[in-house]
């Protein structure tokens, strides 16, 4: 029993300190395009999806309309590719109008 409890105990923490270890603080507003223009596609689509459901939070709306995400997206990297020194939020609101 004892041995069983220790094995639990020390499964835990080692659950527990890599979980820790593994944490990134990334602030989205210091993106810039040229950041992002650089990630690979899994990292790009990433960012694109944190970005809509921020933005979509912000417009208090839960639906996530994926040709719409995907349009918008088009046009934010087509923006990026001549404005690399703008934030990703300036890109943002820039591409949109």
């Amino acid at each position: 029993m004892k041995c069983n409890v220790f094995v639990v105990a020390m499964t835990l923490l080692a659950v527990a300190s890599m979980s820790a270890a593994a944490q990134i603080k990334l602030d989205m507003n210091k993106i810039t395009c040229k950041d992002i223009l650089g990630y690979n596609s899994a990292d790009q689509l990433f960012v694109q999806y944190w970005m809509s459901g921020y933005y979509n939070a912000a417009a208090n709306s839960d639906v996530l309309n994926l040709e719409r995400l995907q349009n918008n997206s088009a046009k934010v990297m087509a923006y990026c590719k001549k404005n690399k020194a703008d934030t990703l939020p300036t890109a943002i609101k820039k591409s949109a109008s």
